[in-house]
């Protein structure tokens, strides 16, 4: 079940003047406009930089002055398109990104980060931040990037992976508080696996097998969701199931979405999270959001 937030409207944002954060700068700002909240801009100077392997040593006050220097140009954009200057303010801080962004989720609505991104069809891994966040957040995080496609308007539509097991549950009931507070629709995305790997040896499904597979999984998956939806009568939702690779179903289908919603199961100590999060926040073209149904609350 979604944990209710009760602090204080607030949306962080990941800023360091690069263009994947500048795309979660706007983000950010569109997000605390709908939802009449803060704004809290962070600049986190990773402290593995202000001593280099070749033993030259920054000055740290000269870094935090540059840091300011560039959070003032997010404030100037964010109070340019209508965020009282009293509803801005900025962190500057010295140490590991990914932590800063965690502490201050906390006491936050969302966090939105941008992901490091080349062109699409090379980049095979993200940064280390967006990764670290979406382990340990303890609220909603979206993740965006430059490489996203802008749609002329937006589709209204939430995608939500889910699959059997009932992982997805709490991702579900986030979309549908969004969408029943801010407007849209849902669609609820399960996947049948296709069998993979060297060690299967029973050939191809057939035509008939995989019908079956979607037919069972999308009987339980319509018990799984109504039991959700009951309560969000308001909210439009459908379901859909398909075979294949989650992967490449799921990635196609951010091409289509305004936000594409998972669950991340990382724990302590390390938060890693599963290779189907990492393939989508490289490779997905719409923003990802991402929940931990542990230890996490809604926003």
């Amino acid at each position: 079940m979604l944990i209710p937030y009760a602090g204080p409207a607030r949306i962080v944002v990941g800023f360091d003047g690069s263009d994947d954060s500048h795309r979660a700068l706007v983000y950010g700002i569109a997000e605390a406009k709908a939802r009449s909240a803060e704004l809290v801009l962070v600049y986190a100077v990773d402290d593995t930089v202000l001593n280099s392997a070749w033993g030259v040593v920054f000055d740290p006050e000269e870094i935090k002055q540059g840091a300011a220097d560039m959070l003032a140009k997010g404030v100037a954009e964010a109070t340019a398109a209508g965020l009282a200057p009293n509803r801005v303010r900025t962190d500057v801080v010295l140490g590991n990104p990914a932590a800063a962004l965690t502490r201050h989720s906390d006491q936050a609505s969302l966090v939105v980060v941008g992901r490091r991104s080349t062109d699409p069809g090379e980049r095979l891994f993200i940064g280390s931040t967006s990764v670290g966040v979406v382990g340990a957040a303890h609220c909603p995080v979206i993740v965006v990037s430059e490489n996203d496609i802008v749609h002329e308007a937006r589709t209204g539509l939430i995608g939500v992976a889910v699959d059997t097991s009932a992982r997805g549950a709490v991702a579900l009931e986030w979309a549908l508080t969004e969408c029943r507070d801010h407007g849209g629709k849902v669609v609820v995305i399960s996947v049948c696996r296709a069998p993979q790997g060297r060690w299967f040896t029973g050939g191809r499904p057939t035509p008939e097998q995989e019908q079956a597979a979607i037919d069972v999984t999308r009987a339980r998956m319509t018990d799984m969701v109504s039991e959700i939806t009951e309560d969000f009568p308001e909210v439009d939702v459908t379901l859909e199931v398909q075979y294949g690779s989650p992967l490449d179903i799921l990635t196609a289908r951010t091409e289509e979405l305004d936000l594409l919603v998972l669950e991340v199961h990382a724990s302590f100590p390390t938060y890693s999270v599963g290779g189907l999060i990492r393939g989508l926040l490289s490779h997905g073209r719409c923003p990802i959001g991402v929940i931990r149904p542990k230890d996490s609350h809604g926003s």
